[in-house]
């Protein structure tokens, strides 16, 4: 949407968007739906690095770049969370799904062991519960996310 602002003289033409960049330091971004997602493995053929995926889909294909969040918790209470961000994607525009390597979630606070936990318990038929939070930019502090869901029983 591109609201034109002219004025008097008729020589300065604005864009919405311009007029945003100028007040609130950037434009707004599209906003995503979250649909689906699912634990995918074996997407590797053999090599363990791509053993265990979460596949995040959303109603449209992203056109610009999120940040999310993700919580996963096993049918034995084996809890992975994460976060990072995810992009358009340039090889295949108009796909709406979106493949995350779950292992990538593991950080400096994961427990000793998170590998092997993934590998055990973070399997298609195990999964109680998936939180997907996506932001329009990595939040600093209270920011609510504008698409949030949590799938159950994958």
């Amino acid at each position: 949407m591109a609201l034109k602002l002219q004025t008097k003289s008729g020589r300065a033409i604005i864009t919405a968007c311009m007029l945003s960049v100028l007040a609130l330091g950037g434009c707004s971004k599209e906003p995503v739906e979250l649909e689906s997602a699912k634990v995918l493995i074996n997407m590797d053929k053999g090599s363990g690095n791509f053993d265990r995926v979460l596949q995040i889909c959303f109603k449209k294909p992203i056109t610009s770049e999120y940040y999310h969040t993700v919580v996963i918790l096993t049918k034995e209470s084996v809890k992975v969370s994460g976060e990072g961000v995810l992009r358009p994607l340039a090889s295949d525009p108009d796909n709406k799904c979106q493949l995350k390597n779950i292992y990538s979630y593991i950080h400096k606070d994961s427990p000793i062991g998170a590998r092997q936990l993934i590998e055990d318990y973070v399997k298609p038929g195990n999964i109680s519960q998936v939180l997907i939070k996506v932001y329009a930019d990595k939040p600093q502090g209270k920011e609510r996310p504008i698409s949030e869901k949590v799938f159950t029983d994958l």
